[in-house]
C-alpha cells in the first residue's frame, strides 16, 4: 500500500528528529526560484532578440529572398526555443511544496524531463535552424564581399556556434543536471527516511 505524505506537514512535525528536512525544503525552493528567474531572463532575452531582428528587417531593404528566408529561419529557431522556455516556466510555477511527496517529486521529475528534452532535441533543432538562417542571411552580404570577407563572416559565425555547441553547452547541461539531480536525490532520501 502506497502512503501519501505531505512534505509541509512532515517537516513541521519532524523538525526535532530530522534536522535535514528544513535544509532540503530550502534547497528545493531555492532551486525552484533560481531556475524560474533564469528561464524568465532567457525568455526575455530571446524575445528582445526577436524584436530586434524584426526591427532590422523593417528598416533595411533586403534585395534577395535568401536574406528574408534566413531571418525567418532565425525567428523560427528563437520562437521554438522561447516556447520550450515558456514550458519550463509553466512547469516550475506549478511545483508546490505543500502537495504530497509523490506529486512534488513527480513535478520536479517532469521539469527534469523537460530540461533533458531542451538539452537534446530542442537545442539540436535550434542550432540547425539558426545555422541555416545565418547561412541564408549572410548570402546577400557575401555577394558584396571579398573572398576574405566571406571566409571571415561565415567562418567566425560557425566557429562561434561550434564553440558554444562543443564547449559551453556541455558545461551548462552538466551543471543544470547536477543541480536538479541534487534536489531530486535530497527529496527522495527524505521520503525514504520517513518510510523507515
Amino acid at each position: 500500500m502506497e502512503t501519501n505524505y505531505n512534505f509541509q506537514d512532515i517537516w513541521k512535525q519532524k523538525e526535532t528528529t530530522t534536522p535535514d528536512s528544513q535544509s532540503i525544503i530550502k534547497k528545493a525552493n531555492s532551486y525552484k526560484r533560481k531556475q524560474l528567474l533564469i528561464d524568465i531572463r532567457m525568455l526575455a532575452c530571446m524575445l528582445a532578440t526577436a524584436i530586434g531582428i524584426i526591427v532590422i528587417w523593417n528598416l533595411v531593404d533586403f534585395k534577395l529572398f535568401t536574406t528574408r528566408f534566413g531571418i525567418i529561419l532565425i525567428l523560427i529557431a528563437i520562437g521554438m526555443y522561447a516556447y520550450l522556455f515558456s514550458q519550463n516556466i509553466n512547469i516550475i510555477r506549478k511545483i508546490n511544496p505543500s502537495t504530497s511527496n509523490q506529486e512534488y517529486l513527480s513535478a520536479i521529475k517532469k521539469l527534469e524531463k523537460q530540461q533533458i528534452y531542451m538539452q537534446t532535441k530542442g537545442i539540436s533543432i535550434y542550432y540547425i535552424l539558426l545555422g541555416l538562417g545565418f547561412a541564408f542571411y549572410f548570402y546577400e552580404f557575401a555577394l558584396l564581399m571579398s573572398s576574405l570577407g566571406i571566409i571571415l563572416s561565415y567562418g567566425l559565425t560557425f566557429f562561434w556556434m561550434a564553440i558554444t555547441w562543443f564547449f559551453i553547452r556541455p558545461k551548462q547541461v552538466k551543471k543544470q543536471k547536477e543541480k536538479i539531480s541534487a534536489v531530486i536525490n535530497s527529496l527522495e532520501s527524505l521520503e525514504k527516511g520517513f518510510e523507515e
